[in-house]
């Protein structure tokens, strides 16, 4: 087999995701090495009390689809415990970068799924207890031993609990103590850093059980998941990887005629187009219902439409059945050339990459012709009945994220802020002068319990103002901020427009005498204002008063970060070494006052959130 080859099935597996495809791409995979197929590796450690060999050819599949070459290994069955806690473990001398610990709880406690009734209320919370204890004695021996982020699995519902219908009748019985066991499952590995629960639960009930669990398999095998299972529970480890690795679409791009609403605007009129509150305009409202929860979950949205703009906007305006409108979006390119052409427009106005894109349209022909000269942008060809328009939205999963800030629920309103400030621009004379009227505050401090979660998902996302494109978790995240020899540092920034949010990290790391800038990264929405400097300068400082008399940064060129090439050398670092991977950057720290641009206020926030200016 060949890189052509592994190309073209991975192409047939993103447009049609079946379990055949998944198994071609994972025969291909398995004939190439890391090397040969040009991705990056993924090292995945899959720990298991059940046969879990059905799911393998969708999880190779998944890995590969989000750009890596999946390197496995596999733990004995049911020798969870056993590989964990021996620090001497082949799982360990694998290395993994993903650690997923796959257990059925009919292997972990019999009595609770097949005899509940023959156990007393006291028996009934030992074998919780047992479950529960085996779990953080996996876990905490993982955290031992390993840094890499771990994925642990609740557990599905039964079908048919012991006792009936009466089962629902008490929280005693059945459903309910399992219900308490995943909520307790839920609790408990909120404790660890770097923890996540993929949920077999929700994965049951949405296939369901009659499905999802193969009775005959599990007997002859203890292979419970079902052949219709295999695509929705290796799909949802995809999700993890993907999310943890920074691969995460940014922007839904909507077609608009027979999209967001049905019929055409344009021949139909703005009083002849479907949407309401009865069918089939009821599902276009769902629809766009849906489209609303993405956007207050930071999606930014965007159209692509071939129409008047004239007609498309009075629909968005004054239509009164209308759940979409023209101030959910971020910006639209209505017209009538090409959707490839408008989707590299919209990248551009948003400033994001194309590979941060979602295009969703009805029409097989625009998908198509989106997907072959754009390959980097995610296509959904929405079927030919409305009402199926919003699972599909939602099953995809393209903005499946492990973390969820305040910045997102502003997103949309901030890039519309940003046209005001555009409109700054054209006001004024110069560059210096838009600085200067935008009236510029930078609030720098420290990393704590609440801005956590947003840096870890910066180091996630960003990519074109990154130095070194490291993704970090938010354990990673948090052992870097109680660890005294390393500075993670945060940079907020508003003007007279609006708060931009929190939208540049660094991570300095000390060292005697010198420090190094293990990552620097600024958020794309906050570009040309200066605002890298006054970290910088904030670096420096730091450093500097710390007793360090040199600074080192390094830059690892990605195919994405080509701007911030000579980041280090524009600001006097010297060139100290250079390998195909990265280039080592240097500066001799020679005074106390490194100064930011005179258009930026800074200020500097202590631990207790309190402005630390002198």
């Amino acid at each position: 087999m060949t890189l052509q080859s592994l190309s073209q099935i991975l192409k047939r597996l993103k447009s049609e995701p079946t379990y055949s495809a998944y198994m071609a791409a994972a025969n291909v995979l398995d004939t190439l090495s890391p090397k040969m197929s040009n991705l990056p590796p993924l090292r995945v450690a899959i720990l298991r009390n059940f046969t879990v060999d059905p799911l393998i050819s969708v999880i190779k599949g998944e890995i590969a689809l989000a750009g890596f070459y999946p390197l496995l290994y596999f733990g004995d069955y049911d020798a969870i415990v056993r590989d964990v806690l021996d620090p001497a473990s082949a799982l360990y001398e694998f290395r993994p970068d993903f650690i997923i610990v796959a257990q059925w709880l009919d292997v972990l406690s019999p009595r609770l799924c097949t005899r509940f009734l023959s156990l007393s209320s006291d028996q009934v919370t030992t074998e919780v207890d047992h479950v529960l204890a085996t779990i953080h004695e996996i876990i905490d021996g993982l955290r031992q031993y390993s840094t890499a982020p771990v994925i642990v699995n609740n557990f599905p519902l039964p079908a048919y609990p012991t006792l009936g219908i009466l089962d629902a009748q008490s929280e005693a019985y059945e459903t309910q103590t399992i219900l308490k066991l995943n909520n307790e499952m839920l609790r408990a590995v909120r404790q660890w850093r770097d923890v996540y629960l993929v949920d077999y639960m929700r994965l049951m009930a949405r296939v369901g059980s009659a499905h999802g669990v193969d009775e005959r398999y599990w007997q002859i095998g203890r292979s419970p998941i079902a052949r219709h299972a295999l695509l929705p529970f290796g799909q949802e480890y995809g999700r993890f990887f993907r999310s943890l690795r920074g691969k995460i679409r940014k922007c839904l791009v909507l077609d608009c005629d027979n999209t967001l609403w049905g019929g055409v605007v344009g021949e139909d009129g703005i009083g002849g187009i479907k949407i309401g509150t009865a069918y089939p305009g009821s599902s276009f409202q769902a629809f766009q219902r849906e489209i609303l929860n993405l956007h207050d979950r930071g999606v930014i949205l965007a159209l692509a439409s071939k129409n008047n703009e004239t007609d498309v906007l009075d629909v968005l305006r004054n239509h009164p059945d209308m759940i979409l409108r023209e101030t959910h979006l971020a910006t639209w390119q209505i017209n009538w050339d090409d959707k490839a052409t408008n989707l590299q427009r919209i990248a551009q106005h948003l400033n994001i990459g194309l590979d941060s894109l979602v295009f969703v349209d009805d029409s097989q022909f625009e998908c198509e012709l989106v997907s072959e000269q754009l390959p980097e942008v995610a296509v959904l060809h929405l079927s030919s009945d409305p009402s199926a328009f919003r699972t599909q939205l939602s099953a995809a999963g393209f903005f499946d994220v492990l973390s969820f800030s305040s910045e997102d629920r502003k997103r949309n309103q901030m890039y519309r802020d940003e046209a005001q400030r555009k409109d700054l621009v054209m006001s004024t004379g110069s560059l210096s002068e838009y600085l200067t009227r935008l009236e510029l505050v930078a609030e720098i401090g420290l990393a704590d319990a609440i801005t956590i979660p947003r840096i870890s998902q910066l180091t996630q996302k960003t990519n074109q103002f990154n130095l070194t494109t490291r993704r970090y978790s938010e354990g990673d995240i948090r052992a870097f901020a109680d660890n005294a020899d390393v500075d993670v540092v945060y940079l907020r920034l508003r003007d007279r427009i609006s708060d931009l949010g929190l939208v540049g990290v660094a991570i300095v790391k000390y060292h005697d005498d010198w420090a190094e800038v293990d990552s620097f990264l600024l958020s794309c929405r906050a570009l040309g204002r200066g605002a890298e400097e006054a970290l910088l300068a904030h670096l420096l400082n730091i450093a500097y008063f710390r007793g360090c008399r040199r600074i080192r940064g390094y830059y690892r060129f990605t195919n994405k970060n080509g701007q911030v090439t000579g980041f280090y050398r524009q600001r006097g670092f010297q060139l100290i070494g250079e390998n195909e991977q990265e280039s080592i950057w240097e500066l001799l720290l020679d005074r106390a006052n490194y100064a930011p641009p005179n258009w930026i206020a800074l200020k500097l926030i202590d631990n207790e959130g309190n402005n630390a200016d002198n």
